[in-house]
């Protein structure tokens, strides 16, 4: 087994996928977590300045070290067999990563943003437009590829991401919407280490 570690904030945001794919693979690693930024700084402060790009997530694995939270991921999927068994299954992956990431950076955006009104303006468009769109979109091509999984007929990265995005979700019910994205994530989401890694991860806020 390999000598695994992650280091994040104490947050789930752009950490948790790797951490439910190596939940998902039974991998034991190192959860390292440091205090949020606004939470206490000087951590963060003091790691920034050693880190290839001044971000998290950062896995190191056997010793080598892999920056940036979607090339975290996509080691990982590859790393567990998650990208499809063929160069058109892997594109068809990276297809959905990419819808959701930009629905996900979108919902950041918002979080983020310190004008008021803004900001206000930034959330509803997001969870009254961007949001529905995208899972609709994605219900599309999850009937059009069978309706059992996003790509291949087999589990992939893409299913997993869609359960993390969806799993954030603070109003459930826009899934009533896409009934097939509603099973498959439930059906991941069932899978005993995602399952027991839902159950066990430490709470935060975000």
């Amino acid at each position: 087994m390999p000598t695994v570690k992650l280091t994040y904030f104490n947050l789930r945001a752009r950490g948790e996928p790797a951490r439910i794919l190596l939940a998902y693979a039974g991998i034991d690693y190192e959860d390292n977590r440091l205090p949020a930024p606004w939470d206490d700084p000087k951590p963060w402060a003091a790691l920034k300045p050693t880190t290839p790009y001044g971000e998290l997530p950062i896995l190191y694995w056997d010793g080598e070290e892999i920056a940036q939270s979607l090339g975290v991921a996509r080691f990982l999927a590859k790393e567990f067999g998650l990208v499809g068994k063929t160069n058109l299954e892997a594109a068809q992956v990276d297809e959905v990563i990419y819808a959701l990431q930009d629905c996900i950076n979108a919902g950041y955006y918002a979080l983020f943003e310190e004008d008021k009104e803004r900001k206000k303006s930034m959330t509803e468009t997001h969870e009254r437009e961007t949001i529905p769109r995208v899972l609709g979109q994605i219900e599309r091509r999850l009937k059009d590829r069978g309706g059992e999984f996003l790509v291949g007929n087999q589990i992939s990265w893409a299913d997993i991401q869609t359960f993390f995005f969806c799993s954030e979700l603070d109003d459930k019910d826009v899934l009533l919407k896409t009934p097939e994205v509603a099973k498959l994530i439930k059906k991941i989401g069932d899978i005993a280490n995602i399952s027991s890694w839902m159950e066990k991860r430490p709470k935060t806020n975000l």
